[in-house]
């Protein structure tokens, strides 16, 4: 009983994480999502949407870029603090 409880719990919080990440990306180019009576301006309108989904998904990319490359370097200093601290262990025994 109590397995089953914990089982539920755990789903609805994963379903209700699931539905605010989405809920933020339409909220991204919410702003943009109008309709006019002018043709001639809707066309701008959708072409200024389509243009800022593209750059957005561009500077998503790059941040990814940037943060894979953020992650390399601090792996490597943690590499190198480890074997400078085995070094100096190694260094204690002698």
């Amino acid at each position: 009983m109590n397995i089953k409880l914990i089982f539920l719990f755990f789903t609805l919080i994963t379903l209700n994480n699931a539905q605010d990440k989405v809920r933020s990306q339409e909220k991204e180019s919410k702003f943009l999502e109008i309709t006019v009576d002018n043709p001639e301006l809707q066309i701008e309108i959708d072409n200024l949407k389509k243009q800022y989904d593209t750059d957005l998904n561009e500077l998503k990319a790059k941040h990814k870029e940037q943060k894979k490359l953020f992650r390399k370097t601090y792996k490597k200093r943690l590499k190198e603090l480890r074997n400078r601290y085995k070094s100096k262990k190694k260094n204690k025994k002698k």
